[in-house]
C-alpha cells in the first residue's frame, strides 16, 4: 500500500511539473535575448528601459508577443445572421 502511494505521488508530480514547464518555456522564449537577437524574432519584442514613477530604473527587455486566443468552435462564423 505504502509502495502504491509513493508511485502515484511521483507520477502526479511527474505530470504537474510538465505541465508546468511546457508552459513556462512558451511563455519564457524571449527572456533574457539581447535586443539584437529580439528584434529579429518574429515573436518577441523590445521594451525601451524606463523609469518608473517611484524612480526606479527598468533597463529594456525582450518580451514575448501577445499570441491571439483561439476561437470558440460555437463562434465558428457559421451561426451568424445576415
Amino acid at each position: 500500500m505504502k509502495k502504491a502511494n509513493m508511485m502515484i505521488s511521483t507520477l502526479s508530480t511527474a505530470i504537474l511539473l510538465s505541465i508546468t514547464s511546457g508552459y513556462s518555456s512558451a511563455e519564457g522564449i524571449c527572456k533574457g535575448m539581447e535586443k539584437s537577437s529580439c528584434a529579429t524574432s518574429t515573436s518577441c519584442r523590445w521594451v525601451k528601459g524606463y523609469e518608473r514613477s517611484d524612480g526606479r530604473s527598468i533597463s529594456g527587455y525582450c518580451r514575448k508577443l501577445p499570441g491571439k486566443k483561439p476561437q470558440s468552435t460555437a463562434d465558428n462564423g457559421t451561426n451568424r445572421k445576415g
